[in-house]
């Protein structure tokens, strides 16, 4: 386990899993979701909904980006 904060605001912990896809996400700026596997797709939705990732539709293409509440 790992401890994250936001910019402004709580900290969370994140497991290794959810750092992985974060480091993976921060090395790429942005990611298809198309790209990622199952269990991968998963962690991202998690993310999204503690408000470390964003979700965006771009083309008809899911794309998950950094939050700019959580710091990298």
């Amino acid at each position: 386990m790992r401890f994250l904060e936001f910019s402004r605001g709580p900290s969370t912990y994140i497991t290794n899993e959810e750092q992985d896809l974060l480091h993976h996400v921060d090395a790429n700026g942005v990611v298809y979701k198309k790209k990622l596997s199952e269990r991968e797709a998963e962690i991202a939705n998690r993310l999204v909904n503690r408000d470390l990732l964003l979700r965006k539709r771009i083309d008809d293409q899911i794309t998950y980006q950094r939050s700019s509440k959580c710091k990298p």
